[in-house]
């Protein structure tokens, strides 16, 4: 419940959305939570909330904004001579409310990176929220939902040398679970060229492909993660779990722009050997999934990176099995098998 959260940040700000609430904290690094029929959906570490490592990486849960790359030679995510760590900017440098309204929540705060290559950047990191009305989708098929939009954005303060820099905005929105999960995706084109394993971890015979769609088995003790090509039209990506009676739809939009390799690894074909717009990461041991939208570079008139704008969407089902399945395969045209 969002009492849980209210517990750790006093200043929560909550939407009412659909059958229930969109929440925003500040405190949490300006992560997004929703609750749907009295229950906190996302997954929610309370313990690690109250109590933050400054040093350790402080995996709380929700909807959280990130600068990719992850890995490759222009990562965030390992400096110079470093193992993997997440910067203070990211991990514990709270946000601070812009606007707060019954239908909008903008938060942000400026913060600076370093980079693989030792370069450093400052950003204006900013999010906005707001309540998307699904309820035509919930009237028809007999489903409680809550549901929001966003607009992500990571802007430079000065222009990057891309020899030097690549940033982009990367929403990583976090659920509990994994064992009875089916997490899969639509795409315009054939959904089996679409699909990059090139992480780490293959999935093997838990992925599966059906024309325009795939479906991705998650649970186990192995972590992985796949990427969903932008250059394929993506429309949606999401998750059916059976043993919390929900169906999650994650949309973003492809734009024009710079899409470069987010990866975990060290991208041994180089920062454009990969162009997501989405990705779905399996925990594993770790007890929760990812479903991940990036968006891209954009570039001035002198080819410098300047901002990174990304428009997501998310929406939350809870109903009986059958109305799911009928929802899921009649408005959102996916079918799954299991």
């Amino acid at each position: 419940m969002l009492v849980s959260l209210q517990k750790i940040d006093s200043d929560l700000l909550v939407m009412p959305s659909g059958d229930d609430a969109v929440a925003v904290s500040n405190r949490l690094q300006g992560r997004i939570f929703c609750e749907l029929d009295g229950e906190l959906v996302h997954r929610f570490n309370a313990e690690l909330a109250a109590n933050p490592s400054p040093d350790n990486f402080n995996n709380i849960g929700g909807n959280s904004l990130w600068p990719g790359p992850e890995g490759g030679a222009f990562a965030f995510n390992y400096l110079p001579h470093t193992e993997w760590l997440v910067q203070p900017a990211i991990n514990i440098q709270r946000t601070e409310t812009h606007l707060t309204q019954p239908a909008k929540t903008v938060v942000g705060k400026t913060i600076t990176l370093r980079n693989r290559q030792d370069a450093t950047v400052e950003l204006e990191f900013s999010r906005t929220v707001l309540p998307l009305d699904i309820g035509r989708i919930t009237e028809k098929y007999g489903l409680q939902g809550v549901a929001y939009r966003t607009l992500d954005e990571l802007q430079a303060v000065e222009g990057c040398d891309l020899a030097q820099t690549l940033f982009c905005a990367w929403s990583l929105e976090q659920f509990p679970g994994g064992e009875n999960v089916i997490a899969f995706g639509r795409c315009g084109k054939n959904a089996a060229g679409a699909v990059n394993t090139d992480f780490y971890g293959n999935p093997g015979e838990r992925l599966q492909h059906y024309g325009q769609c795939f479906q991705l088995g998650l649970g186990g003790k192995d972590r992985f993660q796949i990427g969903v090509n932008h250059e394929f039209q993506p429309e949606l990506i999401g998750a059916y779990d059976r043993q919390r009676s929900l169906l999650i739809i994650r949309r973003t939009w492809a734009q024009d722009g710079l899409y470069f390799n987010i990866a975990d690894n060290d991208q041994p074909r180089g920062p454009y050997s990969a162009a997501d717009g989405y990705s779905i990461f399996n925990g594993g041991d770790l007890g929760f999934f990812e479903l991940e939208t990036i968006a891209p570079l954009q570039l001035n008139v002198h080819g410098r990176g300047v901002n990174s704008l990304l428009w997501s969407e998310t929406m939350i089902f809870k109903g009986e099995s059958q109305e799911l399945h009928a929802c899921l395969k009649q408005y959102f045209q996916v079918h799954i098998e299991g």
